[in-house]
């Protein structure tokens, strides 16, 4: 585990499981390339919360599952999907691997879905890479990461054969998006200002919220606000 405590990235993933990009991952499955994993993962046979948890004194049920390895192939692969810029940092750098790490270990359907298709789809990385480079995923440069990528992350332009790994990088995607975007980094990239307290008289809402609110009224034929 990483500095982050469990505690955290316990209420990391129940803010991300309730935001826009924690999409479904209710997709049909295209059919299975030969190369892509087909063992049968073991069962996660912990029970979760249960209906009664205590909130004075909470402990986390379920152990992390997640190796070592596949921990730093995430940290690369955030690195990749969010680099840094202008306005925050790398994802790389913000412990998305902790917060995927408590998402896929957890024992409720939707992560456990998510856990066959993260964990088989970081396998099959290092297959492809082998075939590749001749070495795994994690010894690969950036720009063999990106070789493999450029197959399978753009919608419309799936290598014929990779739409199951493509599916992968799509969920994996919406995963690290969830994770960034329910951080403090992640609400200052897109300026969301919310949970902040006014120490001033409320301005009221701004000139162009209100006169989207009232071009919404006037299509229901409903009086405008001013």
């Amino acid at each position: 585990m990483s500095e982050i405590s469990r505690r955290v990235t316990l209420a990391w993933v129940a803010a991300a499981a309730a935001g826009p990009w924690a999409i479904s991952s209710a997709e049909a499955a295209p059919d299975l390339p030969a190369t892509w994993p087909q063992a049968d993962l073991p069962p996660i046979t912990l029970g979760g919360y249960g209906q009664d948890p205590n909130l004075v004194k909470p402990v986390v049920p379920w152990p992390l599952t997640l190796s070592p390895q596949q921990r730093g192939n995430l940290r690369t692969i955030a690195g990749l999907m969010l680099p840094a810029d202008v306005h925050s940092p790398s994802a790389a750098t913000m412990s998305i691997d902790a917060f995927i790490d408590e998402w896929v270990s957890a024992p409720y359907p939707q992560q456990q879905r998510d856990r066959g298709v993260i964990l088989h789809g970081m396998e099959w990385l290092d297959a492809e890479s082998q075939a590749r480079f001749q070495h795994d995923f994690a010894t690969a440069s950036e720009a063999e990461h990106r070789a493999i990528f450029d197959d399978i992350a753009f919608r419309g332009r799936v290598k014929p054969g990779y739409e199951r790994p493509a599916l992968f990088f799509g969920r994996l995607r919406a995963l690290v998006l969830a994770g960034f975007y329910s951080l403090p980094e992640g609400f200052s990239d897109i300026g969301y200002i919310g949970n902040t307290p006014s120490l001033e008289p409320y301005p009221g809402p701004p000139k162009d919220a209100v006169a989207h609110l009232n071009a919404a009224l006037t299509k229901l034929g409903l009086k405008t606000v001013s």
